[in-house]
């Protein structure tokens, strides 16, 4: 120090020095942490009288500083997989996609063994284990897998950011072929309730109005088989009379509404909105046969609101329908016709089409494109139709082989005769 003193402060306090190459004084003290360690601080003063309040800031810094640290090493796993969620997450998901994760979450993690372990202490062997309990309670590989790459996710993140282990590097995830989720229950009509079901369809009442909102458009979708989502998204401008065949480039969506309010008895617990891609995040183009176009046009007839905007399936307000009151409309619909199949749902009308599909013999590459499956999807779900149509094409192929080896036989049988014929001359 040059002519600058070193100021001695009450024992505990600390000093004030005078560091030249800053041209700043330094006050020094060393506190103790609330877990018992001791540090010490420093702080630079243009003025020895400001080491009170300068030393003041810097250890609430430090003891906020400590309270974080220590704080995030006791938060269990669902907790931090939540902030994740919210921090992280949030910012870069659809509203639909957040609301699965977030379902994942709670309905897999949180429910756990391993939800209510600090998540810097959860093991590979906790995950996998988890992974092996899910799939001993028969949970759809789906699920499995959403659970799966949740945890991945969120341990790659936290991993680089809290400098932990990461337990999902060994963690094995089983292949679809070794989960022991049952196969999907899946209901279609026959060709008898397909007509029975298309009849109550045409229904209307005295005054001339269809008995079923919807009712016509519901049945084409025999023939189409669009998600529910995908159909109550469908505007009148997707469909092309002229070429047969309508685009799917969006699909109906409900989420969690993020403004209910609880008190209020008009607020909503989830919203829809129209999302501008499907499943697949691809747009398609799908046939329209005869029986569809028909009962379209049919519908177009007798309904409201036939602008280019405007749904096919339209509510008085002039917005789309809900999946629910679908589903409701198209158990009455098959209860009043009395099908012989019973509990159909939004889900019977696009595996009747597939069905139909099948039994058409079209390629199966081709029937993933109308439906807008992968080839997994559809081979998996639509199993039983597959092998039907394989045993209907080895058969076919058989009958054929049969009928050319008669032909052979009956050939080589004429031709012998002939040589016979033809030594005895």
């Amino acid at each position: 120090m040059t002519g600058k003193k070193k100021i001695v402060l009450p024992h505990g306090e600390g000093y004030v020095d005078y560091v030249e190459s800053r041209k700043k004084y330094r006050y020094r003290k060393t506190v103790e942490l609330p877990d018992g360690t001791k540090k010490e601080l420093s702080v630079y003063l243009d003025s020895p009288s400001e080491y009170k309040t300068k030393m003041d800031l810097r250890i609430q810094k430090e003891l906020d500083k400590f309270s974080k640290s220590k704080s995030s090493k006791k938060i269990v796993l669902c907790e931090a997989m939540y902030k994740w969620l919210e921090t992280v997450k949030k910012p870069v998901l659809k509203s639909q996609s957040y609301d699965r994760l977030e379902k994942t979450i709670k309905n897999q993690i949180e429910s756990s063994d391993i939800g209510y372990i600090r998540y810097e202490m959860v093991t590979t062997d906790d995950i996998q284990n988890l992974i092996k309990e899910l799939n001993e309670k028969h949970f759809s590989y789906s699920v499995i897998k959403k659970t799966y790459d949740a945890l991945n996710a969120f341990y790659r993140y936290a991993s680089a950011k809290d400098k932990i282990d990461n337990p999902m590097l060994l963690v094995v995830m089983p292949t679809q072929a070794n989960t022991n989720h049952e196969a999907r229950n899946v209901v279609w009509f026959e060709e008898e309730d397909i007509e029975l079901f298309i009849e109550e369809c045409h229904k209307t009442w005295n005054t001339g109005n269809p008995r079923y909102v919807g009712s016509l458009a519901y049945g084409a979708n025999i023939y189409l088989g669009l998600r529910i989502g995908e159909l109550l998204a469908l505007q009148w401008q997707d469909i092309d009379f002229n070429d047969n065949t309508l685009l799917v480039n969006k699909t109906l969506i409900e989420k969690k509404n993020p403004n209910y309010d609880p008190n209020d008895p008009t607020s909503k617990k989830v919203v829809f909105e129209i999302q501008n891609s499907n499943k697949t995040s691809k747009n398609r183009r799908v046939p329209i046969s005869a029986p569809a176009k028909k009962l379209l046009l049919e519908h177009r007839m007798k309904s409201t609101f036939t602008e280019p905007t405007d749904f096919v399936i339209c509510t008085k307000n002039r917005k789309p329908t809900t999946a629910k009151n679908a589903d409701d409309t198209i158990k009455a619909i098959q209860k009043n016709s009395g099908t012989k199949v019973q509990g159909a749902s939004t889900h019977t009308l696009r595996h009747t089409c597939a069905s139909l599909l099948f039994k058409a013999g079209i390629p199966i590459e081709m029937i993933c494109q109308i439906l807008g499956n992968s080839r997994e999807v559809c081979e998996k779900t639509y199993v039983h139709f597959a092998e039907q149509q394989m045993k209907a094409a080895a058969s076919k192929a058989g009958s054929m082989l049969t009928e050319s080896l008669n032909k052979l036989d009956s050939t080589t049988k004429i031709v012998s005769e002939e040589m016979q014929q033809s030594k005895l001359i």
